[in-house]
């Protein structure tokens, strides 16, 4: 029975750091914003809906800032246990509404 336990525990660990690495997540990320470059701001927002808060770039455009919370509860009594992490992702529209550049933030 302890054998079968261990080598369960074994597997599942194995399974886990099998997963893709960070730089594979990164890149899939990168790729994701970079396709929004050069789209009008509209789109964006129809895609994404409202930004969190829109502040300026400096250069007469605008950022719009987006932002995700991830919390871990746990199961057993819905108390947060787990690493909390915030997503935050920037957009920057230039003066004629075309979005030219993006930042994305991840904080535990």
């Amino acid at each position: 029975m302890k054998k079968d336990f261990l080598l369960l525990c074994i597997i599942i660990a194995a399974l886990i750091s099998c997963g893709p690495s960070q730089k594979v997540l990164d890149a899939k990320e990168d790729a994701l914003f970079n396709k929004w470059l050069k789209h009008p701001k509209a789109q964006l927002i129809q895609t994404w809906g409202q930004p969190d808060s829109i502040s300026s770039d400096g250069k007469g455009g605008q950022i719009l800032i987006y932002k995700e919370g991830i919390d871990y509860k746990s199961v057993m009594n819905a108390k947060y246990t787990g690493t909390q992490y915030s997503f935050r992702k920037e957009m920057f529209v230039n003066a004629d509404s075309l979005i030219y550049y993006w930042k994305a933030f991840r904080r535990k």
